[in-house]
């Protein structure tokens, strides 16, 4: 006996696909709606970013001076203008590996070591000068006191100056047996914060047990500011 299917059920699965078209094409619709408003909005911040400007933050300015506790330092920016000159450039990379070599280059930066002093600019005189290799020597021994004794105790230190020309030293009313001409002395202050009260007993107690060996010259200015050579054992 055939089964045949009533129209009402004919009717039924029409009904169904129909529905199912409706949903499907409904479906389709929403996910054409959703693309095309990420899309908008993609196009709406790429358009942003084109047309808004993008903000670039300045690089700071190094500045020709440093202000260290009240002294004019002059700035490697003012160093490397001093190192385009003539061949100052060559003479101070000979002198770098001449540090190197005696394993004192990294006490201190070695640019600071060529600041004549603070006062340059009221005697209009450079800030820095290179000393003639045969004093070269001298300014070891100086730097091992620094590196073995005083920057253990008080901290890093900023040289304030170092080698002077005779020139710079009578101008700046300098002793005429400154050890700053023969490249042996460094008038410096800590970089860590120290009254004179705390500071200058470190320092005498430092000149008291290794003075002699070093032959260590101690000076003492106002403030924090000292001096430290070692080219002949004293004191003031």
């Amino acid at each position: 006996m055939d089964i045949h299917e009533s129209e009402d059920h004919e009717y039924v699965d029409i009904h169904i696909e129909r529905r199912r078209v409706i949903w499907i094409s409904a479906l389709v619709l929403v996910g054409i709606i959703a693309l095309v408003v990420l899309t908008m909005d993609k196009v709406r911040e790429l358009a942003e970013r084109i047309v808004t400007p993008v903000e670039f933050k300045p690089v700071p300015e190094i500045p020709d001076v440093y202000d260290i506790k009240g002294y004019a330092a002059a700035s490697e920016k003012a160093f490397d203008t001093f190192l385009s000159h003539g061949d100052n450039r060559e003479i101070y990379a000979k002198l770098e590996n001449f540090l190197q070599l005696n394993q004192v280059a990294e006490v201190v930066p070695s640019y600071e070591l060529l600041r004549q002093g603070s006062d340059w600019q009221e005697i209009d005189e450079p800030p820095f000068a290179i000393p003639p290799e045969e004093n070269w020597e001298t300014m070891v021994d100086t730097l091992k006191v620094l590196q073995d004794e005083i920057i253990p105790r008080i901290g890093p230190v900023v040289v304030l100056s170092g080698w002077r020309t005779s020139g710079y030293n009578a101008k700046a009313g300098g002793s005429k047996r400154s050890k700053h001409m023969h490249f042996c002395g460094l008038d410096m202050v800590p970089k860590n914060k120290y009254t004179r009260k705390q500071l200058v007993p470190i320092l005498r107690d430092i000149h008291k047990r290794v003075g002699r060996e070093w032959n260590m010259g101690l000076g003492i200015y106002s403030g924090v500011r000292f001096h430290v050579d070692t080219c002949g054992y004293r004191r003031w």
